[in-house]
């Protein structure tokens, strides 16, 4: 007679079948209990194959180093962002652990979706960004593509397997990468600044931190980000009239930086403009660093004012 109590090895039940069944096998003097999943090399195998256990198991270990890597890099200061992309590599690794097997097996979006929620805390951190900047704009000012793209291209590569494969197999991404960045409904502002994904990834110098952010992304102490928190503020600028106070207007409009915005023309040797300023700051590096120092400039006084205001 079979011991229900006693289990000397597991096994999995492939099924697709709504309602899960359970058999406990006796071999010699072993018993054999079928589990709802198991861990097999590194991966957390389900009965139907849906790779959600895994996901979740997954996601679980990254939270915990994503919690302990946030420690050395806060939000303003720390590394500079170059040290911190690799930090967020090692996210990539644990969550893209058998990606091949899993990205072609899952079946719901809960796993995934939660996996891609702690990839992007780790993009945040990267460019020392606050939580509602939208994923499309996070992924891209990280220079990291999204953790499904990224599954993908290693499902492709393991099919490949040769040496001009991980080359062609970036592009493919970077391709549908720009595809999606496109056709995104998010993080507009941050597209017409940065229109071209492999421009921007592909740069040689240059480091994002938390003010340059703030303006590549239109998220700050911009009245018209701040109303969308506070529907009784006004979004108006207070010194220019019947004029929204938005992260064009102050960077390449306002009047109280005037004197900044002359500056900075002078060191660009043009004038800056939303649809060039990218452009300005990758063709050089001492472009980027006059673009990064104006930056810092107009955030530091807009968080004056909005303390002063508060006091």
């Amino acid at each position: 007679m079979i011991n229900p109590t006693r289990v000397d090895f597991q096994t999995l039940l492939l099924s697709k079948k709504r309602r899960l069944e359970t058999i406990t096998i006796e071999v010699g003097d072993c018993f054999i209990a079928s589990s709802p999943c198991i861990r097999y090399l590194g991966l957390q195998l389900d009965a139907r194959l849906t790779f959600d256990d895994h996901l979740r198991a997954a996601s679980e270990e990254a939270s915990r180093v994503a919690g302990a890597l946030s420690q050395i890099m806060p939000t303003i200061g720390g590394p500079r962002s170059s040290r911190r992309r690799l930090y967020a590599n090692v996210i990539d690794s644990i969550l893209l652990y058998g990606a091949p097997i899993w990205s072609c097996g899952t079946r719901t979006r809960a796993g995934m979706r939660r996996a891609e929620a702690i990839h992007r805390r780790a993009c945040l951190r990267v460019i020392s960004g606050r939580p509602h900047l939208s994923y499309d704009a996070t992924y891209v000012l990280a220079s990291i593509p999204p953790l499904a793209l990224l599954a993908d291209e290693r499902s492709r590569l393991y099919q490949r397997r040769h040496e001009d494969a991980r080359a062609e197999e970036r592009q493919e991404t970077l391709r549908r990468w720009q595809s999606r960045w496109d056709r995104s409904s998010k993080g507009r502002w941050t597209h017409r600044l940065i229109p071209n994904v492999r421009s921007w990834i592909e740069r040689r110098h240059g480091e994002v931190d938390n003010h340059l952010t703030q303006l590549l992304t239109g998220h700050s102490y911009f009245k018209h980000h701040s109303q969308r928190y506070d529907h009784n503020a006004s979004a108006d600028c207070p010194v220019c009239p019947n004029t929204v106070e938005d992260a064009e207007h102050v960077f390449f409009n306002c009047i109280r930086f005037v004197e900044g915005r002359e500056k900075l023309h002078r060191q660009l040797q043009d004038v800056a403009r939303p649809e060039n300023i990218v452009q300005l700051m990758l063709a050089d590096e001492k472009n980027w660093l006059a673009v990064a120092t104006f930056a810092h400039s107009v955030i530091t006084s807009l968080r004056a004012e909005e303390m002063a205001k508060r006091r």
